[in-house]
């Protein structure tokens, strides 16, 4: 099956209206105004850790773009509400009206880089971080960029927000109270609390489901200004019997199609938004695969699992009973997901209400299915609770507690200059240029390089202090005294607390996906927070084509 090519490229005409309805539409705007738009609130930014740039040869080396963007000891990092955007200065207003779409969560403990190349396209705007995993990100995200938020909906966000933190905060802090807890006291209190929340969760995902529509433009505004549904601006649709484009083209229109329908389809459950959203992110990685020419096979270890778009990577040597059910489990998603892009890709020539009755029948049959599958998740990590080679930070090199406290210091003082420079290179530039041309940013790393010559020297001295506490260390260990050990040891510490603190990061993630006891709505909520405490960059605004 393939997509047509695009039937027009003429751009879109307005309407005609009465001139009576017209001046009506005026009025109702005039006698509107209570309803005007409420400034957005930006949420307080995360601040993550990480540490600055080193050569490994045991000296400080002077820092260079490439080292700020792709440094080894950036693993871990932290970022504003425009991470990827920080280099740029300004919004060019758009010729037409930009959809702004949320990052796709990573598997669980993927590697989170401080610095990103600057991505080009408008930011998304401000305080759409708090809204990352929310099924109405795209259509607040284009009612924030037009500043048309009215305050009725503003106020409802606002306790929506509210009471989602409370609930996430009060599931945490059990979690927390219960880690040593006997394991048949635990089970019982979690079991208490899953029945105590999850009427309030469900509750809650349907405020989310009505948000959602709400917050897409109607009445007379509606009117004159578009809905705000990506499909609006689409003069195309999938088409089983055209000639079609290249596979490449296929796949990228499918994916925008599949990726759309998350948000903006009707008649689908929530459990079904978030396949297809699923059926999405495999989309987009068979295009990118697609544009790169022949790739390595795709990491059979990883799979998608419960919440959906939580990706774990499991071992081939897991117990056979286990692997048994592993594969069920997998196998009866895929035909759920199977079905899903069928039908969304047949009746995508179809009306607006035609598809979505039938995807609403489809929801129907589907729900047995999807609870079942629930249910087999939980019987896989009960099985997983007991694998010993989990996923999970390595262990750091045992040091005496005096090195350990002094190796962390060395960290914070670096991370300090880290932060620094991160906050030189996020500044406006003064000449309204872009500050993301390399030649710019070697402007300023030089001046920060020169501003920072003390601190640079300070660290250095402390780094050759540790090298000789654990040259000493070693020598009473009776081992081998050289720099090449030296300094093996200290980058060996390094990586280690550097995975620790990247895997503490994912803690909610790795708790929503393979703690055995919550409920699935318990799940789903602490993996929103999961994935708002990554702080992924947000991607620029898209204009359909």
């Amino acid at each position: 099956m393939k997509p047509s090519l695009p039937r027009s490229n003429a751009p879109l005409r307005p309407c005609r209206l009465p001139t009576g309805l017209v001046l009506a539409a005026v009025l109702v705007v005039r006698l509107c105004a209570a309803d005007a738009p409420a400034p957005a609130r930006t949420p307080p930014a995360a601040l993550n850790q990480s540490a600055p740039a080193n050569d490994g040869t045991g000296k400080e080396s002077p820092v260079d773009a490439n080292e700020v963007l792709f440094d080894r000891f950036d693993l871990a990092r932290f970022n504003n509400q425009a991470a990827s955007h920080y280099w740029l200065t300004g919004r060019p207003p758009p010729e037409r009206e930009l959809f702004f779409f949320p990052p796709d969560p990573p598997p669980l403990g993927a590697e989170l880089r401080l610095f990103r190349p600057s991505a080009a396209g408008t930011p998304a705007p401000p305080g759409m971080a708090a809204f990352v995993n929310e099924p109405f990100y795209p259509v607040l995200s284009i009612r924030l960029a037009a500043e048309d938020l009215p305050q009725r909906l503003q106020l409802e966000l606002d306790a929506y927000r509210a009471a989602k933190i409370e609930l996430q905060n009060e599931l945490r802090s059990t979690i927390v109270r219960l880690k040593g807890a006997d394991p048949g006291a635990r089970q019982h209190e979690l079991a208490e609390l899953a029945r105590m929340q999850t009427p309030r969760i469900a509750a809650l995902e349907t405020t989310a489901g009505h948000l959602r529509s709400d917050l897409q433009r109607g009445g007379l505004y509606g009117l004159f200004a578009g809905r705000g549904d990506w499909n609006e601006y689409r003069n195309w649709r999938l088409e089983s019997k055209s000639a079609g484009p290249s596979r490449a083209d296929t796949l990228q229109m499918e994916f925008e199609v599949m990726r759309a329908a998350v948000y903006y389809q009707d008649g689908l459950s929530s459990a079904q938004r978030r396949l297809v959203r699923e059926i999405a992110m495999e989309l987009q990685a068979e295009v990118r695969q697609s544009e790169m020419g022949a790739q390595p096979a795709p990491d059979a270890s990883l799979v998608f699992f419960l919440p959906e778009t939580a990706r774990i990577r499991l071992s081939a040597n897991l117990p056979a009973g286990l692997a048994t059910k592993l594969a069920a489990f997998l196998a009866a998603k895929k035909e759920l997901k199977a079905e899903l892009r069928a039908t969304l890709y047949s009746y995508d020539e179809k009306s607006d209400r035609e598809r979505t009755q039938v995807l609403a029948r489809l929801a129907e049959k589907q729900a047995p299915r999807i609870a079942a599958l629930e249910e087999l998740a939980e019987d896989i990590r009960r099985g997983l609770a007991d694998v010993a080679d989990m996923p999970g930070p390595p262990a750091p090199p045992m040091l005496p507690p005096e090195l350990e406290a002094r190796i962390s210091t060395y960290r914070g003082h670096k991370l300090e200059l880290l932060k620094a420079l991160h906050a030189v290179l996020a500044s406006p530039d003064p000449a309204g240029r872009l500050s993301g041309r390399r030649d710019q940013v070697r402007e300023q790393v030089a001046a920060f390089n020169r501003e920072n010559t003390v601190r640079f020297a300070e660290l250095n001295k402390e780094k050759g202090g540790l090298r000789e506490a654990l040259a000493q260390y070693m020598r009473t260990l009776g081992a081998a005294r050289d720099q090449k050990s030296i300094d093996g040891l200290l980058e060996e510490f390094e990586n280690a607390r550097q995975q620790q603190e990247i895997w503490d990061r994912y803690r909610d993630y790795q708790a929503a996906v393979l703690m055995p006891g919550l409920s699935a709505e318990q799940r789903r909520l602490l993996y929103d927070a999961a994935i708002e405490e990554l702080a992924l960059p947000l991607p620029g605004g898209e204009v359909p084509r």
